[in-house]
């Protein structure tokens, strides 16, 4: 499990020890260390991209296995230099050097840790930007749902009030037209009382006329 992070690892602290031997024994410090830290630098950008690829460690392990591998460079370079003085084949002057230079690799790696680690937001942050991102939406949502109450309640009033002078005006217009009727009802009535006196009028004249008739008909038939 974890086999490539795992083996970049074994690789990258092989590598190192090897050089740190090699600056002890020849001298050149910063040649060593500089490669130390190129070896660092390769070993993080590696490593973070096999594990933004493929998830197969968390962040904080990866940021935790940069820095101990800078530290381990730097116990190598300790035992080597101590190893040394047991030999006595090193002065004073080339063990503070060889640590001083070494200790680099401990900082560098103690930078990769707080690179990848000290910044990403914890449970309890994230908690707070969560909490603050839903009461933000929720006030949104208020302030829209009280927007449009007040839209509605002011469409409500408006249409109330068209309604009041569409009834209004319907009244006025149906009392007018009532009128109207009535007009014209009583205009027909009188036309038609007219027009039946006329018709009785007629008749009355013409059953006169026509007695009239028959009883000079009947005084000629007597004599």
């Amino acid at each position: 499990m974890f086999s490539e992070i795992k083996n970049v690892f074994i690789v990258a602290f092989i590598l190192g020890a090897c050089l740190s031997l090699y600056g002890a024994y020849s001298g050149l410090y910063l040649i060593t260390v500089s490669l130390s830290i190129l070896i660092m630098v390769v070993y993080f950008f590696t490593t973070l991209y096999l594990n933004t690829i493929k998830k197969q460690i968390s962040v904080e392990q990866l940021a935790n296995s940069n820095y101990y591998l800078g530290f381990m460079f730097t116990l190598v370079s300790i035992l080597v230099s101590l190893t040394s003085v047991i030999s006595n084949s090193y002065n004073i002057d080339n063990i503070v050097s060889n640590f001083g230079v070494s200790i680099v690799t401990t900082i560098i790696g103690l930078l990769a840790r707080i690179y990848l680690a000290n910044f990403i937001p914890n449970e309890e942050v994230n908690n707070e930007i969560l909490n603050e991102s839903v009461s933000h939406k929720i006030r949104i949502m208020n302030d829209i749902l009280l927007d449009n109450m007040q839209k509605n309640k002011a469409f409500s009033q408006m249409i109330d009030e068209r309604m009041e002078v569409l009834v209004v005006s319907t009244e006025r217009s149906l009392g007018k037209f009532t009128k109207l009727l009535d007009k014209d009802f009583k205009a027909s009535i009188d036309t038609f009382n007219d027009s039946i006196k006329s018709i009785t009028k007629s008749m009355e004249t013409s059953n006169k006329k026509q007695s009239a008739l028959i009883s000079e008909e009947l005084k000629e038939d007597k004599k």
